[in-house]
């Protein structure tokens, strides 16, 4: 009986593995869809556009960055200077399923037809969607999805006006718009139908003509979709179930929120400090709130990011890399990683154990987080170099490194840089995409079985002091 046991537990699929896989799934069907957009209407927008396999790798790096909520376009033309509705459709969609996630969509469906799904089932579930309670995961899963559709909803409704100023001769296209920005909002991907200037009001584009109410209010609304989606859909579920007073919130609510304050408003008044008083072209105290908020894996620009200052793109690289906070749909390393390092840095000084709001984390916390950090600079590094080499210094250094930690914060910001690049280095820039989304533990955790197991040994080792520093 045990051997069939353990024969059933190997065969057991492993629930990062399917994860991995099931974005590769999205990837290839949307860049096949994006491509087959543009042999049918690719001529139609954009005369210019060559169909080729070098192109089919463009709609494949879309696919990646609209599955990977990035916001990366190597499109000159944006979003609907390139694709169709049809087109437009399916990276909505994409956006939608990668920012949920495939398996937490997947799992939504099978619940609603689904009898009584088994503990295992329950258990595989839970991590597959990285649920704390494998018991409540189901109920945890329709949370997911009834908050993106009221938040997403919200969203819709308060885009129409702004739309509808934008697009006065096509209500019907200024609807489509509204849905569109809604979901790319909330789930933090940066694209838009604004053209290639994003929310930069360049000449020509749509909203260098339109009201300056128009472009306010967009990024107003824009803003609070981000907020919300980066925040995590535990924090939500908490905060707006009004059972508990804010002294009574979970200690991961209060370190999502409080760190959420603290970096959107230390973003903001850096980048005043920075780029306020420039003589040309200076940053607006409403453009330093949006960029400390888009930073935070959005990818929406509202101030031209190649004329940034050395300052401001050491603070953007920083807030791209911490990125928002865990189930939710942002990415980066998460505020709760930074969080634990920086306390156990205090906590070490101080010669305390790592405590805060009356409560301890282990050790083993600590390190899952100081290994997360070290194994994402590690691929920073390794994805800079690529690109310098591939590129043969064509461009500089702090503008790769710019792209480098936009792409794997999944973020979506460019210094102007993503068209320029050659395949080579749109392919790496595709697989830190893939791996800022998915994040590194779970790609580690498909090959490391015993990532989170610890070892029984029968004996101590003698312990080691060795010199540090």
């Amino acid at each position: 009986m045990k051997k069939d046991q353990i024969r059933s537990h190997k065969k057991q699929a492993n629930p990062f593995l399917l994860v991995l896989l099931s974005f590769v799934i999205l990837i290839l069907i949307g860049s096949g869809l994006l491509y087959l957009d543009l042999v049918l209407n690719g001529k139609n927008i954009n005369p210019s556009i060559n169909l080729s396999f070098e192109t089919y790798l463009d709609c494949f790096f879309v696919a990646v960055s609209a599955s990977c909520v990035t916001g990366l376009n190597p499109f000159a033309g944006g979003v609907i200077g390139t694709f169709s509705i049809f087109g437009q459709i399916v990276m909505a969609v994409l956006i939608q399923i990668g920012g949920l996630g495939f398996i937490t969509v997947l799992a939504f469906i099978i619940t609603l037809f689904a009898g009584k799904i088994s503990f295992k089932d329950r258990y595989w579930l839970s991590q597959a969607v990285g649920s704390t309670s494998f018991i409540h995961v189901i109920k945890f899963v329709r949370q997911i999805i009834l908050i993106s559709f009221v938040v997403e909803t919200i969203g819709f409704a308060l885009f129409i006006p702004a739309m509808i100023n934008l697009f006065p001769n096509n209500i019907g296209y200024a609807l489509w718009a509204s849905l569109f920005h809604s979901i790319s909002s909330f789930n933090n991907a940066g694209f838009d139908l604004l053209g290639s200037s994003s929310f930069i009001p360049v000449a020509g584009s749509l909203l260098a003509s339109a009201p300056t109410w128009t472009s306010v209010y967009l990024k107003i609304v824009t803003m609070v979709l981000v907020i919300a989606g980066g925040i995590s859909f535990l924090t939500i579920i908490e905060v707006f179930s009004f059972k508990k007073r804010p002294s009574q919130y979970r200690p991961f609510t209060k370190i999502v929120l409080l760190y959420t304050f603290v970096l959107l408003a230390g973003g903001s008044l850096l980048f005043m400090i920075f780029d306020s008083f420039k003589a040309v072209n200076p940053m607006t105290p409403l453009d330093a709130f949006f960029q400390s908020v888009t930073c935070r894996t959005a990818g929406f620009a509202s101030y031209d990011q190649s004329q940034l200052s050395i300052g401001s793109q050491i603070v953007s690289c920083f807030l791209m890399f911490i990125g928002g906070a865990p189930l939710g749909t942002a990415g980066g390393i998460k505020i709760t990683t930074f969080f634990i390092v920086v306390l156990s840095m205090f906590s070490y000084l101080r010669g305390k154990e790592v405590s805060a709001f009356n409560r301890k984390f282990s050790q083993k916390q600590v390190i899952r987080a100081m290994s997360l950090i070290f194994f994402s600079i590690f691929v920073l590094i390794a994805s800079f170099a690529a690109i310098e080499i591939i590129e043969g210094g064509k461009f500089s250094a702090e503008n790769i490194i710019f792209e480098v930690f936009s792409a794997f914060g999944t973020v979506g910001l460019t210094a102007n840089l993503t068209t320029q690049l050659s395949v080579g280095s749109k392919m790496v820039l595709c697989l830190l995409m893939y791996i800022g989304r998915l994040g590194p533990m779970t790609m580690i955790s498909v090959f490391s079985k015993n990532i989170n197991v610890e070892s029984k040994l029968h004996y101590e080792l003698v312990e080691e002091d060795l010199l540090i520093g």
